[in-house]
């Protein structure tokens, strides 16, 4: 396929070759957020899409526009997983060949996900370059078509149709706030909101672990990218020639966020929205958290995918809840006299303090022989009770205090 400038008739092209076998989804304000943000916040749900992620409008953009022949030799791609997911799934719908090549970390839940709509999975390499390299061998090899996850006209132009999709649910739009980790979102989402609305504001977000896009657009070396982020989703060590070029010309602002800020954005929209996102697309509400300033005028904030690994989810809601004073470790020293432990127990029923765990230890302790501390993991309601809770123990004669 020959290369052409991504364009909004591009755009506009590849909005009617979806059609309806992409989600329309939705672009609906969060009043809980607005007020705890004093912004004016909405909320793009592309985690609702049936891969649950906004890959789906680039990935099959570029299938749809495959010829006859490359539909029957068949493609391959890299992918952290949510690119893979969308070739895999309109691949099978298409009776296109997929073959895969994710990187060895990515999880679990994004491997077999890809594996169920029929895609050939290989794991290889533990960087983004690295997978690369081996998929353009196994594309010369195969004579697969190899479809770039971000750095390639016609997917910049599919992942372009949320920028009109949003304009049409919310015309007056001010803001919009996307995830960077390649840069074909926020360059395709940049191309059509500018065009459509020249007075739009876009601002990029990265993890602060893989903040290359960043980096160059604010005028510094990018930085090697570091492993162990949570938003696997956009952990790319460097963006594309294609996609870079469009950053630096269309968007506003691209700033980073640390991985706990990228936590507490999950946590946050699972408990008000009741909505799951992956760590990728939590970082435009993580950004906005952080800096208010961010969300200028009517913000949009980009949720662009859900598929984040149960054991990985299970860890952000428990550092969550301790992060918000409703699990915490206490202290306890007391006498080591009989009846001690039931009347701390007491103390704390009465207090509502549900008791999750009780470690009560003599000879390794480091009291007195005649007194005991005891460590308790207890459920809150929040620091309010954490500190009646401390209060009364101390009133009642116990030396408590909150573990560092």
């Amino acid at each position: 396929m020959d290369a052409k400038p991504v364009t909004l008739d591009a755009i506009k092209a590849a909005q009617a070759r979806l059609g309806a076998s992409v989600v329309r989804t939705r672009l609906a304000k969060s009043h809980t957020l607005s007020a705890q943000l004093r912004a004016e916040i909405y909320l793009k749900f592309e985690n609702q899409q049936f891969t649950a992620s906004f890959k789906e409008r680039g990935a099959l953009n570029r299938l749809l526009l495959l010829s006859d022949a490359e539909r029957a030799g068949g493609v391959t791609a890299m992918s952290a997983g949510n690119h893979a997911q969308a070739l895999a799934y309109h691949g099978s719908r298409l009776g296109i060949p997929v073959s895969i090549v994710m990187p060895r970390h990515t999880p679990n839940a994004k491997v077999e996900q890809t594996r169920v709509f029929g895609a050939e999975v290989i794991l290889h390499g533990n960087q983004f370059a690295q997978t690369l390299d081996f998929t353009k061998r196994l594309a010369h090899d195969n004579g697969y078509t190899l479809i770039h996850p971000f750095d390639e006209e016609a997917v910049i132009a599919g992942q372009g149709t949320l920028g009109l999709e949003m304009l049409e649910q919310e015309p007056d739009l001010d803001t919009i706030i996307v995830p960077v980790g390649g840069g074909g979102l926020i360059a395709g989402t940049a191309l059509a909101a500018k065009a459509l609305r020249p007075q739009m504001r876009v601002v990029g977000v990265q993890a602060e672990r893989f903040s290359a896009a960043a980096d160059i657009f604010n005028g510094r070396s990018p930085s090697p990218g570091r492993p162990g982020t949570v938003a696997e989703g956009i952990a790319v060590e460097m963006p594309g020639v294609k996609t870079m070029a469009i950053i630096r010309d269309r968007v506003d602002r691209m700033v980073t966020v640390s991985e706990h800020d990228i936590e507490a954005a999950v946590f946050k929209l699972l408990e008000i929205e009741k909505t799951v996102t992956e760590g990728a697309g939590a970082a435009a509400l993580a950004a906005v958290m952080v800096d208010g300033s961010l969300a200028a005028g009517k913000t949009a904030l980009l949720l662009t995918g859900g598929n984040i690994d149960m054991m990985i989810l299970s860890s952000v809601l428990q550092r969550g809840l301790v992060r918000t004073n409703r699990l915490v470790r206490l202290f306890v020293e007391s006498p080591d006299v009989p009846g001690t432990l039931a009347r701390l127990t007491g103390i704390l029923g009465d207090l509502d303090s549900n008791i999750v765990d009780v470690v009560h230890q003599r000879a390794f302790g480091t009291s007195s022989v005649r007194a005991t501390r005891i460590e308790f993991v207890l459920q809150m309601r929040g620091e309010e009770q954490v500190e009646v809770v401390i209060k009364t123990l101390k009133e009642a004669g116990y030396d408590a205090q909150l573990a560092p």
